[in-house]
């Protein structure tokens, strides 16, 4: 499965659209923060159970990975879009899940949590732009 990555080029763009490089650069940062408060929470000490954080947050990576060959391979617009509001909804039980374990883990994933609310109206746009 080759992906796609020009087929995005191919669409009409909104006019909030950022540029290209603009993804490679915030994707990497909300990936390590990601995975730095995945750490914390799994290492902070508590006697709270850590078991619907962890099930949330592979559901959630599974999610963002799905999201990729859907939308750029698959070229399914409005079933990545679905994807994207699934996704938004299980980062934000997530933040919530790992905010009660500890405060630092929970807030690192804002920036993620609103990254996915714009990515979420980008695609929506997209959606509407390309019928």
């Amino acid at each position: 499965m080759r992906i796609n990555y020009d087929f995005a080029e191919e669409l009409n763009q909104p006019d909030f659209q950022p540029p290209a490089w603009a993804f490679n650069v915030v994707w990497p940062i909300l990936y390590t923060l990601m995975f730095v408060s995945f750490y914390i929470f799994l290492n902070t000490k508590t006697t709270q159970s850590r078991i619907s954080g962890v099930w949330i947050f592979v559901i959630q990576l599974g999610l963002n990975f799905l999201w990729i060959p859907v939308f750029f391979t698959f070229r399914m617009i409005k079933f990545a879009l679905f994807i994207s509001i699934l996704l938004t909804l299980f980062v934000g039980y997530m933040i919530l899940c790992f905010c009660k374990i500890s405060m630092l883990s929970g807030l690192m994933n804002i920036p993620y949590f609103l990254w996915l609310i714009f990515a979420g109206i980008l695609n929506f746009s997209l959606c509407k732009l390309n019928k």
